[in-house]
């Protein structure tokens, strides 16, 4: 699956999965692509009902296609179009641009049920299986031979040849995101025929599904992006005949930022329902406006204000589901600030009333849960541990910086060596819960001496903050997978994708010493283990995980909440006699 996406976090626009690539599916946004948790089912909410992590079920308003109008148009917002369209590399990594490339980047080995078990795609795959040969694991991955990218080019062990090179990580100049599995393959070869590749593991890797897999957006990538400067740059354009799906792209207009996508004449599966798919980029201030006036066919509503916008728009169907995410704080060690101490940074841990911050974020939605304890998991996993390394105590928050020399002045705030203890944190639109929870955030620094200061940013800017790291603080999510095993690398080792900039020698140790087997209880353990040790870096504070709240267009069918299930795009469409473009 793809994990480690990465959102805004308010999770009214794009969220994500385990920062960059990762195992999970989208979560619910404003762009309407939503999980929700729990297991199979369906749940709808008229009004806000009370919920708590794990009940909620999915809610796509499941129809047969020929109880569907052939043709019409979907339309949806998302905070952003590029500038980097590579999903693959950490600067293209964001569930905004992974949610979009849905409709028309679909390549994959295995595509995933709602409770996150992996099914062969077979709109691409004919088998593919792993066993022990002379004591090693070799997987055996069988396309279909008339599975194509756009541009002609077969896909076959040549793709995944490619891919097995790209992100192994031994390339430096590959701006990755994960190297988890691709990194322990030993070689790749032809099978039989072209369409048979055999991978070779050096040891064993689990879940090996994982590998050229995505519950959303593409598993494979075109042969054709095989040097550092193409995959790190050369996606700065969309190139569509590197691409494959039931859609294709149909206008990319740069100046007015939409995006539209049409029926694809190259695709060998199903045909879709829907004639186009339009994306137009819009800040979340304008969202609902938008909606009610029929521009948009969908709009997140997770937070109070939203909700009481739109709660009574005409021809919309509210849905409910709850979030796959972890949002909550990310300090960045190598910025030149205060952050980069790590006894800085456990001072604010201790002075975090994240109850009281939940507590903000979903006032008036009647919605409980218990603050999490991990990014890798979600509370109601059997997989999942509370990993916190401390408690909120502005007390021990005052101990905690005054044993490492700051000393508090009359003014109340804390100093060391004439300099006052200030914290910048970035906060992306205008939304007013957005700006309560900046200003409650605020409050509860200042109750422990510490000056916050709030950089406030444009919706729009979100993905080049992430790709330049150009912060101090930040509020964000990641999508959250159903098996943790690959996150800790993802989330904790020293450099690349770690953008906490945190990390030592002795956890770089326990991750590479990780030894896999098929028995996810016992990779898991061993994962939370590490994210233990992890935590008391204070790297990345875990705040809430949430429900998602969105409202659709009237007979909308086969698309909204859905827990890990990857969407099939060909049958998302409109109910007979409903009203749509």
């Amino acid at each position: 699956m793809k994990k480690g996406l990465i959102t805004m976090i308010m999770g009214q626009k794009a969220t994500a999965s385990r920062t960059m690539k990762v195992s999970a599916v989208a979560v619910a946004t404003a762009l309407a692509l939503s999980a929700c948790g729990g297991g199979n089912g369906s749940t709808k909410a008229s009004g806000p009902s009370a919920g708590q992590e794990g009940e909620l079920k999915t809610a796509m308003n499941p129809q047969p296609v020929d109880k569907l109008d052939q043709g019409g148009t979907l339309q949806l917002s998302i905070d952003s179009i590029g500038p980097d369209f590579n999903t693959f590399s950490a600067n293209g990594n964001s569930m905004t641009n992974n949610e979009m490339q849905d409709t028309f980047n679909q390549a994959r080995v295995f595509k995933y049920k709602a409770d996150g078990t992996p099914e062969l795609d077979k709109n691409y795959m004919e088998d593919a299986k792993s066993e022990m040969k002379d004591g090693k694991q070799v997987i055996t991955y069988t396309f279909r031979k008339d599975a194509k990218f756009n541009d002609g080019t077969p896909m076959d062990y040549k793709v995944i040849e490619n891919m097995a090179k790209v992100l192994s990580g031994q390339n430096k100049d590959y701006a990755l995101v994960s190297t988890a599995g691709y990194e322990d393959i030993e070689k790749v070869e032809k099978g039989a025929t072209d369409n048979v590749a055999v991978v070779t593991m050096k040891k064993e890797f689990y879940p090996w599904q994982e590998m050229f897999s995505a519950s959303y957006g593409a598993g494979l990538f075109h042969p054709a992006i095989n040097t550092p400067e193409i995959f790190n740059n050369g996606l700065t354009k969309l190139h569509p005949e590197w691409y494959a799906g039931p859609f294709k792209i149909g206008t990319f207009d740069e100046s007015a930022k939409t995006l539209s996508v049409v029926p694809n004449d190259k695709w060998w599966g199903e045909k879709p329902v829907l004639e186009k798919v339009i994306y137009r980029t819009m800040e979340t201030t304008a969202e609902i406006s938008a909606f009610k006036n029929g521009e948009i066919d969908a709009v997140g509503a997770a937070n109070l204000n939203r909700y009481q916008q739109v709660k009574d728009a005409q021809n919309a169907d509210e849905r409910r589901g709850q979030r796959l995410s972890v949002f909550g704080l990310v300090f960045n060690a190598k910025s030149d600030s205060p952050v980069k101490d790590l006894q800085v940074r456990k001072a604010i841990w201790q002075a975090t009333n994240r109850d009281q911050m939940r507590d903000v974020r979903y006032k008036g939605l009647n919605w409980k849960e218990t603050a999490p304890g991990s990014w890798m998991s979600m509370p109601f996993s059997p997989l999942y541990e509370d990993n916190m390394p401390v408690k909120y105590s502005v007390e021990e928050s005052n101990k905690t910086l005054e044993a490492a020399g700051w000393k508090k002045g009359s003014d109340g705030f804390y100093a060391k060596d004439g300099k006052k203890l200030t914290i910048k944190m970035t906060n992306f639109g205008q939304d007013p819960t957005q700006t309560a929870l900046a200003q409650t955030y605020q409050a509860q620094m200042k109750a422990a001496g510490i000056e916050l200061k709030i950089d406030n940013r444009g919706d729009s800017q979100f993905n080049d903050t992430m790709a330049k790291k150009n912060f101090e603080t930040i509020m964000m999510g990641y999508t959250v997978g159903s098996d943790p095993t690959n996150a800790p690398k993802q989330y904790y080792k020293t450099g690349g994708e770690n953008i906490s900039a945190t990390g030592t020698a002795e956890i770089d140790k326990m991750i590479a010493d990780f030894k896999l087997t098929d028995n996810a209880p016992e990779r898991a353990k061993k994962a939370n283990a590490i994210e233990k040790k992890a935590m008391e870096q204070y790297g990345m504070l875990p705040m809430w995980n949430g429900p998602v709240i969105n409202f659709y267009r009237k007979g909308l069918a086969n698309y909204g909440p859905r827990l890990y299930q990857t969407l099939d795009w060909s049958t998302v469409g409109f109910e007979k006699g409903s009203t749509h473009k």
